[in-house]
């Protein structure tokens, strides 16, 4: 297993927040020996003395070290000339809190909620808004948009409703080795629209590690009895051990890759392959699916007010059949790359596969489960009426629920926290219904705010934060209409070509960088652009929405890639071979998407008036 000790601090330091519901879910990576429960390697037993002259030794090291603070430092200071050149401008202080947090959130020398929280000081400081015009970009309606939507994921994951789904699919689907990658990519892949990127790669990849560990076990066992050894009733020889799903760390068994056949050793990637992809694919979905998608909700919001054009519900009908289309392409693509086209074209089934240990280990797990409780039925009701109302609030091609009331009154956000709510007061049993209770006394409420404040990740909230006040200070200081007029040279490219370089460029910026921040970065650039070239401004928005969430290349790209190479099936050649063509098939995929329904559904091939009123070019 790859979990020694460096591996598993670079690829988890990376993204941990972004996401993510609550640290806990990543405690399985760090919690295993030698770490500590602070999550600190602790050091090997030495004589003080010995520590001593090892610092004292290794200056190059405790420069190294200490890179973090230099670049903190540093940076703010090797900036000042943009301020100093042109010490009244507006234009030049918005530079100087754009590069300042792209530089820290590029190299992470602060955590990245922490450099979100840069413009509240810093921006009243240089003059440039007031701290009250700061802050009340962090708490907008979008935030508890993202809100609503991860406290009721807490629900389900409190009542290990997402679990029993996800087990449920993956027996119907079975164990032959392209269904089950088929049957990982769809349940990882719905999971991800609802739930955090990172609890459902939490969740999805211990199971599929015991799959597949269990899948060989029993060909195993089967060869042993083919060469004459004993077995026992159960089909096992002595030998081998039962496998159980277990949440704590990889290890949860003494199988690892390299004991395993070259066929195994490939399904397995294949299958962690996929997990990962299908999460980052996932949360594309729905607007609250991940960072990227509020922060396009916002930068519509703050630059054309008059636009209704990002709800709910429309971003769903783009995003989510685009979704489909790449959730198809990652199927594919692993399945050629590790399992051969034979596999893919053929009705071909390898007798190496052929073993029951799949489903008896997905069989077993879920019967652990016990039968349907009646508060997953209530989830189940409310999740059905949470996104009805979300879809028909203003669905575009037709009138939706919310002329009820007041016009601009009731938006996504309402109707989240409003279904929300009830899950605080709404009984988890009720003694008539349920066969858990006993007496006539109610069960707890559903959802529990002590629950809720330990999952809910308050540092995307914070990140998101600070990617809206950074749109808005773009905005309010010019600089986002200077850069889009210093781009106009770029009126001879074609649009759809321009889409393509941008798109581009977003996928190779967030194998690197927080989809978060990234979006934060380009996207207010980026809707002055299409402004100055007259060009709808979602034409180019929402593919780079999208791209942002492209990162399949590198274990350090998102946490879900961090999680899934923590637990040793992959290397990094292996991310990278599959991780490329991905990004291409995939972009190619959001560029037949935004130039077929989304043109059609957006109405992309004119220009809106509420672009042309909302964010006035200033261009010459």
């Amino acid at each position: 297993m790859m979990s020694g000790e460096p591996e598993l601090l670079l690829v988890t330091s990376k993204h941990r927040i972004d996401n993510s519901p609550d640290q806990s879910d990543l405690d399985f990576l760090t919690s295993s020996e030698p770490l500590t429960k602070n999550n600190e390697t602790p050091l090997p037993a030495r004589s003080t003395e010995m520590s001593s002259q090892a610092i004292t030794s290794s200056p190059l090291r405790q420069v190294l070290n200490n890179w973090r603070l230099a670049v903190v430092l540093l940076t703010p200071l090797l900036l000042l000339p943009i301020i100093t050149e042109i010490p009244d401008s507006l234009i030049s202080k918005c530079a100087y809190i754009l590069l300042l947090m792209a530089i820290y959130w590029c190299t992470e020398a602060l955590p990245l909620a922490a450099t979100a929280l840069i413009p509240l000081f810093l921006a009243p400081m240089i003059g440039l808004m007031s701290s009250k015009a700061v802050a009340v970009n962090y708490l907008t309606d979008l935030n508890f948009l993202f809100v609503g939507g991860l406290m009721f994921a807490t629900a389900i994951e409190k009542w290990n409703l997402h679990k029993r789904i996800a087990l449920r699919v993956l027996i119907i689907v079975g164990t032959k080795p392209k269904m089950l990658l088929l049957g990982f990519i769809i349940v990882t892949g719905f999971l991800s629209m609802w739930l955090s990127n990172t609890a459902t790669t939490a969740m999805m990849i211990p199971i599929a590690h015991a799959v597949i560990v269990e899948m060989w076990k029993q060909k195993k066992a089967e060869n042993a009895a083919v060469n004459g050894y004993e077995l026992k009733p159960n089909g096992q020889s002595d030998d081998v051990e039962e496998v159980h799903i277990k949440d704590k760390g990889p290890d949860n068994d003494n199988i690892s890759p390299e004991d395993m056949s070259p066929k195994f050793q490939n399904l397995g990637k294949a299958v962690s392959l996929c997990v990962c992809y299908a999460a980052n694919i996932g949360g594309t979905g729905t607007l609250t699916g991940t960072g990227p998608n509020l922060i396009i909700g916002r930068v519509m919001n703050e630059y054309f007010p008059d636009s209704d054009d990002v709800t709910f519900g429309s971003w769903m009908l783009f995003a989510t059949p685009l979704m489909v289309v790449c959730l198809a392409i990652c199927w594919v693509i692993l399945v050629l790359i590790f399992l051969g086209p034979r596999t893919l074209f053929c009705c071909y089934n390898d007798p190496d596969f052929e073993a029951e240990g799949g489903k008896t280990v997905l069989r077993r797990e879920y019967n652990k489960l016990g039968k349907t409780s009646f508060t997953e039925i209530v989830l189940i009701i409310f999740f059905s009426i949470l996104v009805l109302l979300w879809l028909f609030r203003d669905p575009k091609f037709m009138p939706g629920w919310s002329i009820l009331f007041l016009n601009g009154y009731v938006s996504d956000a309402s109707t989240g926290i409003f279904i929300c709510t009830f899950l605080f007061t709404f009984p988890s049993s009720f003694p008539c219904l349920s066969s858990h209770t006993t007496g006539y006394t109610l069960g707890p409420p559903i959802l529990d705010w002590n629950t809720v404040q330990k999952k809910l990740p308050w540092g995307v909230i914070i990140l998101l934060g600070g990617g809206f006040a950074l749109a808005a200070m773009c905005k309010d200081s010019g600089l986002s209409d200077w850069l889009g007029c210093q781009l106009a040279v770029l009126d001879s490219i074609p649009p759809s070509a321009l889409v393509f370089t941008c798109g581009t460029v977003m996928t190779l910026f967030t194998e690197f960088t927080s989809n978060t921040s990234s979006a934060s970065i380009f996207l207010p650039i980026l809707a002055q652009l299409a402004v100055t070239l007259k060009i709808h401004p979602l034409y180019i928005l929402a593919p780079v929405t999208v791209c942002s969430s492209f990162a399949f290349a590198f274990p350090v790209a998102t946490a879900p890639n961090a999680i899934v190479f923590a637990f040793g099936h992959l290397r990094v050649i292996d991310m990278v071979k599959s991780g490329m063509l991905m990004n291409l098939l995939c972009l190619s995929a959001t560029m037949l998407a935004i130039n077929t329904w989304g043109a059609a559904f957006f109405k992309l091939n004119t220009f809106p008036s509420w672009a042309a009123t909302g964010a006035n070019s200033t261009c010459t």
